[in-house]
């Protein structure tokens, strides 16, 4: 191969090389083509709720996904609270509900507690109770700052604009707070304020 052969094959390997480089998606500087979705914002209604006030409050979020913190705050004699939450599930789409960091698991045996959600019975509403069982064994609670009860899981399906009712998740009737100072099925009732708010997705 004579030394013009070689040059040509050298700029011809180098011409090839450029080439590909050029392509959209090849190259180590092309990462800005990638796409990615909507990121989600939770933005409460009452960002610092008073006292005697169960208040739906921002969590983590990684993208589209968006945690909403059930909060308790200023609530003595707290035992727990059985509720809906309400939100448009042609925008939004409920992954599920943690209990692990909730106020009501503080000292107390997994058997006295109730965790529950149901979320496919009613479109677009959580059924959720969290409490407490028997008042002998695991006692009312005194909430004196802001707590969380639960934390719901939440991914916008598509973009949503700020303060737009498709982004709106709030509490729904029938919901109730109790006291623990009946048992069985019946409740010693407290009344506390309920404030929702809003996931946007841009």
């Amino acid at each position: 191969m004579t030394p013009h052969q070689t040059l040509f094959r050298v700029i011809g390997a180098v011409a090839f090389v450029a080439a590909l480089l050029a392509l959209p998606g090849c190259g180590s500087d092309d990462n800005t083509t990638t796409t990615s979705g909507p990121v989600s914002i939770f933005t409460p209604d009452t960002a610092a709720p008073a006292p005697l006030t169960l208040a739906l409050l921002s969590g983590a979020s990684t993208g589209a996904s968006i945690d909403v913190r059930v909060t308790v705050t200023g609530v003595t004699s707290f035992f727990g609270a059985a509720f809906r939450i309400k939100y448009d599930n042609t925008a939004l789409l409920f992954n599920g509900m943690t209990s692990s960091g909730s106020l009501l698991r503080d000292g107390v045996a997994e058997g006295n507690l109730l965790f529950s959600e149901d979320h496919s019975s009613v479109p677009g509403e959580v059924l959720i109770t969290a409490t407490r069982l028997d008042p002998t064994t695991a006692p009312p609670v005194d909430v004196t700052t802001t707590a969380d009860l639960v934390v719901l899981n939440f991914t916008a399906r598509k973009v949503i604009l700020p303060a737009t009712a498709e982004g709106r998740v709030e509490f729904g009737d029938p919901k109730q707070v109790c006291d623990g100072t009946v048992n069985g099925s019946g409740c010693g009732e407290i009344a506390v304020t309920w404030s929702g708010g809003g996931v946007s997705a841009q």
